[in-house]
């Protein structure tokens, strides 16, 4: 089954399908919060907020999930949502960040050309000796780059979001299309509501939320972000890749 169409039926790209309305006491945590993005799915956004809400609520924050403890920490994020959840020694609540997979791959071949990420420099036999960077710069045409981006890091991408159990009822399932028009912050309310923090905690929470996105105007334009924009495949993606994208035959 061709990749995007198999994504597109799996998610429907309407979730959270399950309207989300737990609620949990005001209390001291007794349970992880966990933070799952993927590569180009508002991962820099994500850390940002929940980096500062533990700082603000000296609220004990790791990035990964390796070496955890329930009395080591209370925030774990992990940027390939690669939660190991049957090992976890505690309950959790999480939040689950997904995203649009032509607006993914667009995003990520505008960012690798240009990135300091050391992965992307260092020296692949598969690309002839050459880095991802180097190879992916090395096409003449912007359909090309993206080509070899969704045959690439894209792909792989797209296969951990096929992969994720959808039906988890401890995460919320949330789309970064619909995060980055959250202006009201409505959404941004459910998602802090469901992890547990208390009635209390919520405005100041939500204030940090605000001033790190990118409707704020307060966010400076840089490799990460590009436009913030939803929906921007839709405008540049030509119609071969189009069809590229849906005929992909790559499966999970």
């Amino acid at each position: 089954m061709a990749l995007i169409k198999q994504l597109a039926n799996r998610l429907n790209f309407k979730l959270p399908g399950r309207g989300h309305k737990t609620i949990l006491k005001e209390r001291a945590f007794s349970h992880l919060i966990l933070v799952g993005t993927y590569h180009k799915t508002g991962t820099v956004w994500m850390n940002t907020i929940f980096r500062e809400i533990a700082l603000e609520f000296n609220l004990r924050f790791s990035y990964g999930h390796d070496q955890i403890s329930p009395s080591g920490v209370d925030i774990i994020f992990d940027n390939h949502s690669g939660f190991e959840l049957k090992t976890l020694p505690i309950d959790y609540r999480g939040l689950h960040v997904i995203r649009d997979p032509r607006d993914l791959i667009l995003s990520g071949c505008f960012y690798h050309q240009k990135s300091n990420e050391a992965w992307l420099h260092k020296p692949k036999a598969k690309f002839g000796d050459s880095t991802y960077q180097e190879k992916i710069n090395s096409y003449a045409s912007f359909d090309d780059k993206l080509l070899f981006e969704m045959e690439q890091m894209g792909k792989s991408t797209v296969q951990k979001m096929l992969k994720w159990d959808y039906e988890n009822p401890n995460f919320f399932e949330v789309k970064y299309e619909n995060l980055i028009n959250d202006t009201d912050l409505l959404l941004f309310h459910q998602i802090f509501t469901f992890l547990g923090f208390s009635g209390q905690t919520i405005p100041r929470i939500l204030e940090i939320a605000h001033k790190n996105s990118l409707f704020s105007y307060n966010i400076p334009k840089s490799v990460h972000v590009r436009s913030g924009e939803s929906g921007s495949g839709n405008n540049i993606l030509t119609p071969s890749i189009d069809v590229a994208l849906l005929n992909s035959s790559v499966t999970p």
